[in-house]
């Protein structure tokens, strides 16, 4: 499949620390004793990735206004749920969390590409 845009290139460009992904493993049935098994969390460290500010048409067409400019987005080539916990571990070792609130396909335009938007979570008025 032929991309649209070297997206690949782009979130090289912008990767800077490191990004972990807290995944919640599905809900199971215990078919033996009928009781509901809630999934594992499992931390998934991401390789390809880069977290970038909202742009200013973004947060200007934001319905509600519930974005700020503490929100970013995330591009990566792992799939994951809307509700996903994110630590972004910046270079200077200080920690991020953000929660993801939406999810974008854009497969279209390069093949296993997905845009998350992500509300900081942590922000206190101590921060920069």
């Amino acid at each position: 499949m032929m991309s649209l845009f070297n997206f690949k290139a782009l979130v090289r460009k912008y990767k800077t620390g490191r990004v972990l992904a807290q995944i919640r493993e599905p809900d199971r049935y215990d078919e033996d004793n009928g009781l509901a098994i809630k999934g594992k969390h499992k931390v998934l460290q991401l390789s390809n990735f880069a977290i970038v500010p909202l742009s200013n048409n973004e947060l200007a067409n934001d319905e509600g206004g519930i974005y700020s400019r503490d929100d970013r987005k995330l591009y990566s080539y792992v799939a994951m749920e809307k509700g996903t916990d994110i630590c972004n571990i910046q270079n200077n070792g200080s920690k991020k969390f953000y929660k993801i609130m939406e999810v974008r396909d854009y497969s279209d335009f390069d093949e296993g590409l997905f845009i998350y938007v992500l509300k900081r979570c942590d922000r206190n008025d101590d921060d920069n």
